[in-house]
């Protein structure tokens, strides 16, 4: 994934002597979203800016209708990551059926519909993101008391170009993040309200609030209570990251992946599946190719295997020992945290083990 911005002349002159920092303060921003996930595409978003203090940051996505039976094969035929699973499964919040029954129209952003498959990939303006420059940022550091974390905002008007944006049947137009929205088990919130959450999972798992849009903010902004990029309200003098959370969400609307082949990732699951074999023999098959002597599966991780070399170096003896912890955890069925690299779409090379 490339996201490309254009700051616009009016960005450089209402920011004058700051415009360089606030520039690498949203790149910086946008490295979040391309550093966690690796869809084949690329995002093109013009960067505005507005003298005074009336705003603090505002998107503006282009966006594409889509069937909702189109929605639905879309996000099934592009499901790869465990959350997208449980999104599509039988006890999934995607389901088959549209659950406007056919009142509403359904809506992507062009970003996101990029990444979804239903346009091409192309070059062309996918959105924007304007800011008020008059408000109080830091750009970089330590954030100063009475400022802004400008990254944290920008990362979340970024995220809304990228299709975190409900329509919540204004004009009886609904989103993709709109379909996650549930007040319990089985009751989905498609218009938003007070006691809307977040949920991959048919309302099971209540796994974020909502804001109230009553309150003021947007409908799948988070009413707060953490402190999270992706919230209504943002407060001065605190750093607002991009939480796991955040990451969920945009997974399961549209993107893919965990990030570049070369990255290192952790996780932590019960081994259902624990194999070791003969030097050359290896695992899987290409882009997942593992060139390991132990294989490891997690329950946690269906879409994902990880290897572990033994070979006769100087790394055998610490080899060994995570292969001891591995065999441990396997047979005590207890949880264990790799650490890996990523080498493939669904594989990783295992390079630290630890009891969870």
């Amino acid at each position: 994934m490339i996201i490309t911005p254009t700051f616009t002349q009016n960005f450089d002159m209402n920011f004058g002597a700051e415009a360089d920092a606030a520039k690498a303060a949203w790149t910086a921003a946008a490295d979040v979203f391309t550093s966690h996930f690796s869809d084949n595409i690329h995002i093109n978003i013009t960067v505005d800016a507005l003298p005074g203090t009336k705003d603090l940051g505002r998107s503006f996505p282009g966006t594409v209708s889509i069937s909702y039976a189109d929605l639905f094969a879309s996000v099934s035929e592009n499901a790869r990551t465990q959350s997208d699973q449980i999104a599509i499964g039988s006890g999934g919040s995607m389901t088959a059926a549209d659950p406007t029954n056919g009142a509403g129209t359904w809506f992507l952003t062009r970003a996101q519909a990029k990444a979804l498959g239903v346009i091409p990939d192309d070059m062309s303006d996918d959105g924007g993101t304007t800011f008020g420059a008059g408000q109080p940022y830091t750009f970089s550091g330590e954030i100063m008391p009475g400022t802004f974390d400008f990254q944290g905002v920008a990362a979340h008007e970024i995220s809304e170009v990228m299709g975190r944006v409900g329509l919540s049947g204004g004009g009886n137009s609904f989103s993709l993040i709109d379909n996650f929205s549930y007040t319990g088990p089985g009751t989905k919130g498609l218009r938003g309200g007070p006691g809307n959450n977040f949920s991959i999972d048919n309302g099971t798992t209540l796994l974020m609030l909502f804001n109230d849009s009553a309150l003021g903010g947007d409908t799948r902004d988070w009413a707060g209570g953490t402190i999270d990029a992706f919230n209504a309200f943002a407060s001065q003098g605190v750093v607002f990251p991009v939480s796991a959370v955040d990451l969920q969400v945009m997974d399961v609307i549209g993107y893919g992946g965990d990030g570049p082949v070369g990255r290192v990732a952790e996780t932590v699951g019960r081994i259902k599946f624990l194999r070791a074999h003969e030097l050359g023999s290896g695992y899987g098959k290409a882009p997942n190719f593992l060139d390991c002597e132990v294989i490891v599966l997690l329950a946690e991780e269906p879409l994902r295997s990880f290897g572990l070399k033994l070979r006769a170096d100087a790394e055998r003896p610490v080899r060994w020992e995570m292969f001891e912890l591995l065999r441990s955890a396997f047979a005590a069925n207890s949880p264990v945290r790799l650490d890996y690299v990523k080498t493939g779409p669904g594989a990783g090379e295992i390079i630290r083990v630890a009891n969870s």
